[in-house]
């Protein structure tokens, strides 16, 4: 069977599995958080396909994102109001990444664009190799970005020139998506489809360091998958991987050396705040563990096979979003779910989460923008 057929087989399955069947309510609780909805906006058009990644930026007090229209947008977080919306001719694959006044957004035909907010229109378009399935990563004037064929490139983010770039070999079957890549200390960290995590410098392009997170394994190659295809975390000097298959590691930036690991298998990466690394696994528990050891907190098994997106803090809890749009809050200490809301009913599977630390913004299928905070009973 083709490596293009596998992939089709694999990318429609993966569809189906989130979005075929109702998911049931979830189990009841006894609620000791209140969330309610701040504001909520709509926008003029929608989520984007299955399996599109059109986060949310939330960045000095407002919010930036694109919708699959390509209508760039910039909303005041306090109150929902526009402040600016542009109108551009492409088709996004991919969220935003912010350098001051310009964003940039990856297309399903292989272009990166840059947006000015300030003069409301398209500064340069580059065409890459093939489609871009993850946000670039942007620091000291450059960009980063991982396209579907397994090119990693750095760019002029004045105008799109290449300065350097590298191909990864793919594995024969991977999990359609790519992780966002991670500049941190003049380091470009990747995670890759072959289960692999490496550093480059950033400026010369050379390989610093590469440890192989994902342990593939099996006689097939779809129980060999072992992609690095969710968020990275870093904090002081340490960076936080998950892969498919895999394991969760806690690695030196500066070496590459684990600092820790633990067997935890995830799709969807990692979130750290202060000392707690949290991760949703494929089995769609949540787990909290202490970011310097390794040490285990928590594990909540009641939101199992409800096919939770990545975690996002907020204060005191742990929020998570399913895929029947509902929002659930976890006690940071305990695990446990404290408050629930539906942002969204009768929609398709789709959505992304950002915090700002005092509010949850959520943009979801049915083309909206919904902020979310809460109140202890």
């Amino acid at each position: 069977m083709s490596k293009s057929l596998l992939v089709g087989i694999l990318s429609a399955f993966l569809v189906l599995q989130g979005c075929s069947s109702a998911l049931p309510k979830p189990p009841p609780i006894d609620s000791k958080v209140e969330l309610q909805t701040a504001w909520q906006i709509g926008v003029d058009a929608r989520y984007g396909k299955p399996g599109a990644r059109l986060n949310l930026l939330a960045d000095e007090g407002d919010l930036f994102f694109v919708t699959d229209k390509g209508t760039v947008y910039q909303v005041v977080q306090d109150d929902g109001r526009k402040k600016v919306f542009i109108y551009t001719d492409y088709e996004p694959s991919t969220g935003v990444t912010r350098n001051a006044d310009t964003l940039y957004y990856g297309t399903y035909d292989a272009k990166l664009v840059a947006v000015s907010i300030s003069e409301e229109k398209v500064l340069w378009e580059k065409p890459l190799s093939s489609e871009i399935l993850s946000e670039s990563a942007y620091a000291a004037g450059k960009l980063a970005v991982q396209t579907a064929d397994g090119w990693l490139s750095v760019l002029d983010a004045s105008n799109g020139e290449i300065l350097w770039r590298v191909k990864e070999d793919l594995p024969a079957l991977t999990i359609r998506g790519t992780s966002v890549p991670v500049i941190s200390e003049g380091k470009l960290i990747v995670g890759l489809a072959n289960g692999e995590l490496k550093t480059y410098d950033l400026n010369s392009g050379d390989l610093l360091w590469s440890y192989e997170v994902g342990k593939p394994e099996g006689r097939y190659e779809i129980e060999r998958l072992s992609d690095v295809d969710g968020r990275l975390a870093v904090k002081d000097g340490i960076v936080y991987a998950a892969a498919y298959n895999g394991t969760l590691a806690a690695l030196s930036i500066d070496t590459g050396r684990p600092v820790w690991q633990r067997s935890v298998s995830s799709s969807v990466g990692v979130a750290i705040s202060g000392d707690i690394l949290s991760v949703v696994d494929v089995d769609s528990r949540v787990l909290a563990f202490n970011a310097k050891n390794g040490s285990e907190l928590w594990t909540n098994e009641s939101l199992a096979d409800r096919d939770l997106l990545a975690p996002v803090f907020l204060k005191d809890y742990v929020a998570v979003l399913d895929r029947g749009s509902y929002v659930h809050l976890l006690d940071l200490v305990t695990g446990e779910v404290k408050g629930r809301r539906i942002v969204e009913a009768d929609v398709p599977y789709g959505g992304r989460m950002v915090s700002n630390g005092d509010k949850l913004f959520v943009i979801t299928a049915k083309a909206g923008i919904t902020a979310l905070s809460y109140r202890n009973y």
